[in-house]
């Protein structure tokens, strides 16, 4: 009973946290007045784009039980909100960026360096699942982190 209550702590917890820190933050914009037009179009088109990894997901969330791996439901829908909200945060500072520096990042870059997250993320997941084992995704923080830094990172020029 007691891992039960913990888990109730954290997950109404980090709920609370989260939408306390997103309140604090908008309040925080709205008097520098960062909540503009630009801000509205780039965080409607990070959902827009997060939809897609959500959907991507679902069919490889449908294409294991169809090669008959059991899964969890609360494990798989844990995932896809993780898959969401990351997918959804990771495109919304992207796009921030990109609209924000003087010399665009590459796309080319950014697709390389997403590419690698989700290759990480997907592979190490999909072992996951398969071996029960949840260690495995602990080991898809450095691929992740270095697709990160490559698709955030813009270009050097030497002059």
């Amino acid at each position: 009973m007691g891992v039960q209550i913990a888990g109730l702590i954290g997950l109404y917890g980090g709920a609370t946290i989260g939408i306390l820190g997103w309140w604090f933050g908008r309040r925080l914009a709205n008097k520098n007045r960062g909540l503009d037009e630009l801000y509205e179009h780039i965080w409607q088109k990070a959902r827009s784009i997060s939809w897609y990894f959500t959907l991507v997901s679902v069919y490889i969330f449908f294409s294991l039980l169809l090669f008959g791996i059991e899964l969890n439901v609360a494990m798989v829908l844990g995932i896809m909100l993780t898959v969401h909200l990351a997918s959804w945060g990771i495109t919304g500072m992207i796009l921030s960026i990109n609209m924000s520096m003087e010399n665009p990042l590459k796309p080319s870059r950014v697709k390389f360096g997403i590419a690698i997250v989700a290759v990480s993320l997907i592979s190490f997941t999909v072992l996951s699942i398969t071996t029960g084992n949840w260690w495995f995704l602990i080991a898809s923080i450095p691929p992740t982190v270095i697709g990160l830094i490559s698709a955030l990172t813009p270009e050097r020029t030497v002059e």
